[in-house]
């Protein structure tokens, strides 16, 4: 990623080079605690020393760096809070424009905070009207997306394990009507279509793929490993697999078990080098295994597009809701 001085642009040098080096620092460009010196990055963006050490004031007084004369400047925040850090940012600018433009118009600050309370307090309500059910084939991937898909966490999730829809039991088909919007990946999408024929409620497709984070560092793991895979469900096992089978990533020897037996468990990660492993069992894994054996969590997640799919969807269900202010739970349908 390449960052640079625009010399047309209005805001000072010494800011530009603040913001340029918080966005390595959040893209883990930077990847040493430890900041280039400020000789050095005067060179490299062509400003002076100067600019360089009031652009490291402000990160200090951020609270992103701290430095001392003779010993350097060091980096105090990972990329992952400073992402959280600037959306805190962000997410302020937007009340301060917000505050201002009442003022402006008059309002005074408690008449704002009052309606900002109502409105807030309205829109919490409203959303927890909005039902989403996620169907799955294995219980893991389905608690996964329950608790991390990235949406409104006043949203109402509901699981619905595929299997349960298959032999049609009550309690699955009472879960998905008593929600809004039906999301499931697209390997199961025509299946579950099958089963509501004729239904209005929206079913939404969503593609899945394993982290690359995760499978870069299984490709670190050498062929002459021995790699255990442990689940809590068969299907998840399965499907690891295949992944590892689709992209040839074999070792000298593959263990594999989906119990729950911590005695059977504990004999087959002391046999492994590496073991990858579902979010379900990430925990007692990691408490069994050694210190020399890598535990590595196998995610598979949502890509981006299907996210954005998905929160339109919930942005038309919203303004359905607005239009019929006395529907009720399950009652509205884009």
């Amino acid at each position: 990623m390449k960052f640079r001085m625009n010399e047309k642009n209005a805001v000072p040098y010494y800011l530009q080079l603040k913001n340029i080096l918080k966005a390595r620092i959040q893209a883990g460009e930077i990847k040493t605690k430890k900041l280039p010196s400020v000789r050095q990055v005067a060179k490299e963006y062509g400003v002076s020393v100067n600019t360089v050490l009031r652009a490291y004031n402000e990160l200090g007084n951020e609270g992103i760096v701290t430095g001392s004369v003779g010993k350097g400047t060091f980096v105090n925040i990972t990329p992952q809070q400073l992402s959280s850090y600037n959306r805190r940012v962000l997410l302020k600018k937007i009340v301060e424009h917000a505050l201002e433009e009442a003022l402006s118009g008059e309002y005074t600050i408690e008449e704002f905070e009052k309606a900002v309370f109502e409105y807030v307090s309205e829109k919490r309500e409203m959303m927890q009207k909005v039902g989403i059910s996620f169907v799955e084939c294995n219980i893991e991937q389905l608690t996964y997306f329950t608790d991390h898909l990235d949406l409104d966490p006043h949203i109402r999730r509901i699981p619905v394990l595929l299997d349960d829809l298959r032999r049609h039991t009550h309690d699955a088909f009472t879960r998905i009507q008593s929600s809004d919007i039906v999301v499931t990946s697209f390997y199961h999408l025509a299946e579950v279509q099958s089963f509501f024929d004729g239904d209005e409620k929206p079913i939404i497709g969503i593609n899945i793929e394993p982290e690359v984070s995760t499978l870069i560092t299984i490709a670190k793991i050498p062929i002459t490993s021995t790699v255990g895979i442990v689940t809590s469900s068969a299907q998840f096992l399965i499907e690891i697999k295949e992944v590892l089978d689709r992209l040839k990533l074999r070792f000298e020897k593959l263990l594999e078990t989906h119990t729950s037996n911590e005695r059977e468990l504990a004999g087959i990660i002391d046999r492994c080098d590496a073991v990858l492993v579902s979010p379900k069992q990430k925990r007692i894994v990691e408490e069994l295994a050694g210190e020399n054996t890598k535990v590595i969590e196998f995610v598979f997640i949502p890509d981006r597009t299907s996210i954005n799919n998905l929160k339109l969807a919930i942005i038309e269900l919203k303004k359905s809701l607005i239009g019929t202010p006395d529907a009720g739970e399950g009652a509205a349908h884009i």
